[in-house]
């Protein structure tokens, strides 16, 4: 058997604590689809890098942690700004995953792009 890769898919979080119980469900579906299809290992997880929000986005990443542990979660102290939360993300990841793939948190792209990039990266 081929060894499947593990896909990190990071998501920088500022305020998003409405978008998450949407977004968060449907990237879990596209692991799931991945896994199925034999393109990407069950391990495959989430990130979500919650940027110093204001909000209940950091509680939201606690209990869906808890509701499925492929949903993960880093916290910055203070608002960096976007680029700055996804690098942090990236950074975590880069050592625990074959291939990462950022998204933003209200899925203004589609994530079953997702798929066919796992396709040509396999």
């Amino acid at each position: 058997m081929t060894h499947l890769p593990v896909i990190a898919i990071v998501v920088p979080c500022y305020n998003e604590e409405q978008a998450l119980p949407l977004s968060v469900p449907k990237m879990l579906e596209m692991l799931d689809e991945l896994s199925g299809l034999q393109l990407a290992s069950p391990d495959s997880y989430i990130l979500l890098c919650n940027d110093g929000s204001r909000d209940a986005t950091w509680s939201v990443i606690e209990r869906m942690h808890i509701a499925d542990r492929r949903v993960k979660g880093i916290s910055l102290a203070h608002n960096r700004g976007h680029q700055y939360v996804l690098l942090a993300g990236l950074m975590t990841v880069r050592d625990k995953c074959d291939a990462a793939i950022s998204i933003d948190a209200d899925l203004q792209d589609d994530p079953r792009a997702i798929i066919e990039m796992v396709r040509k990266f396999n």
